[in-house]
């Protein structure tokens, strides 16, 4: 038994090398997503890496910068050792695989017992999000800020496992990475709402005061640096005009992540067709619907793979509305499977308020969030059985392969 359960385990053991394998090749060969965004972004804040060596405050819209500047700071140092870009490029690829060993250790917090060969299969994934392997190529903060809170997270299921009515170490180390996430991409911010929530259940009125408190310190870097530079918020295209596009757009790009964790589900019967699941569906569709009626997008940018599918294959919005309308429909029964998940459906829906979303926006963060933070019996699937998660890693090779070839860019 033992002897099979190892052999198990090297299987997960071997795609997951072999996947982080393929990253490192696709690094030699410069591979960069439609339009070399992620290639650009780097050479034009090169500039600010090596401004920040002199001038820790240097104005960041020199190079048309809109994050909050805490990786470039840290490679601001990280040049000071390794002065050739190509190098610290490869530095921060090699680097980049502390990611998915960062949600396989959530995992294991969060499924005891279980088995690691599917553990280790679902961390591969991360491997062929095509945003995922662009950033860590080409060195951006994307994967700065999601190691930072992964990390985060590790001490929240800390806390978790032994929960205590007064602040510990594992929750100030919890605020104080999300706070180091925020300093790298403001929007993670958002996600203080659901921690703090999480919190307040179970510490004492003092302890949570003084938790809030905390908060209020760690983000006093970011409010005066916003002060200093406020096109942090004023480059961000955000408009609360823009509802009905980012409700739609953000609940289609996710379209890619969750279709074929509930597909499974269904070929499986872990889901059935339902009266409740019809009443959701149909509830999707008349918000959708609502949702269309001011849907204009001369002006909108991005809009991800599903829209762009849809206007260039079928000239309409048809199949991006279909999107939208699955993905609520997911986000409603992952509501009523637990009431607590409304607050992070709603963090992921609205997180991104403005004519400006793109896909790689919520890649690999969707992926991330799900098998981490969201509690669902929908994962449960995956955890039982190898072959459904063989089919998952493969449905993202596929993807992968569709946004390496610019498929989806030269649809026609």
């Amino acid at each position: 038994m033992d002897i099979n359960k190892n052999y198990s385990n090297k299987i997960g053991i071997v795609i997951f090398l072999l996947s982080y394998s393929s990253l490192i090749f696709s690094f030699f060969i410069n591979e960069d997503g439609t339009g070399s965004g992620a290639r650009g972004d780097f050479e034009v804040t090169y500039g600010f890496i090596l401004a920040l060596q002199e001038n820790l405050l240097s104005n960041p819209l020199e190079w048309t910068l809109v994050h909050t500047p805490l990786h470039f700071v840290i490679l601001s140092f990280v040049t000071r050792i390794i002065h050739d870009p190509y190098y610290l490029r490869l530095f921060f690829c090699l680097f980049s695989i502390v990611l998915p060993i960062l949600l396989l250790k959530i995992m294991i917090l969060n499924n005891e017992n279980k088995n690691n060969n599917n553990l280790i299969i679902i961390c591969s994934c991360i491997f062929f999000l095509p945003a995922f392997r662009y950033t860590s190529i080409w060195a951006n903060d994307l994967i700065t800020s999601l190691i930072f809170f992964l990390l985060s997270i590790v001490y929240f299921k800390k806390w978790e496992k032994n929960k205590k009515s007064n602040i510990d170490k594992n929750i100030i180390f919890q605020i104080l990475l999300l706070a180091c996430a925020t300093y790298t991409r403001q929007y993670f911010a958002v996600f203080f709402i659901f921690f703090l929530y999480k919190y307040y259940l179970f510490l004492t009125k003092k302890s949570f005061i003084n938790l809030f408190l905390i908060c209020v310190l760690t983000s006093i870097p970011v409010f005066l640096y916003t002060y200093m530079f406020p096109e942090l918020l004023t480059g961000q295209h955000i408009s609360i005009k823009a509802v009905n596009y980012f409700l739609l757009g953000n609940s289609s790009i996710m379209f890619l992540y969750i279709f074929p964790i509930f597909l499974i589900n269904i070929i499986y019967g872990k889901i059935k067709l339902s009266k409740n699941i019809i009443i959701y569906f149909l509830a999707s569709i008349i918000f959708v619907v609502l949702l269309s009626f001011n849907f204009d997008p001369i002006n909108w940018q991005g809009g991800g793979v599903n829209y762009m599918i849809s206007q260039k294959l079928l000239n309409n919005n048809l199949y991006f509305f279909l999107t939208s309308i699955f993905t609520f429909t997911c986000f409603i029964y992952l509501f009523f499977e637990k009431k607590e998940n409304i607050i992070l459906i709603l963090i992921l829906l609205t997180m991104f308020f403005s004519f400006q979303v793109y896909q790689r926006y919520y890649e690999p963060m969707f992926f991330l969030i799900y098998f981490s933070l969201l509690q669902t019996n929908t994962i449960k699937i995956f955890l039982e059985k190898t072959f459904p998660v063989l089919i998952f890693f493969i449905y993202f090779i596929i993807y992968y392969i569709g946004a390496v070839s610019d498929i989806f860019y030269k649809l026609n």
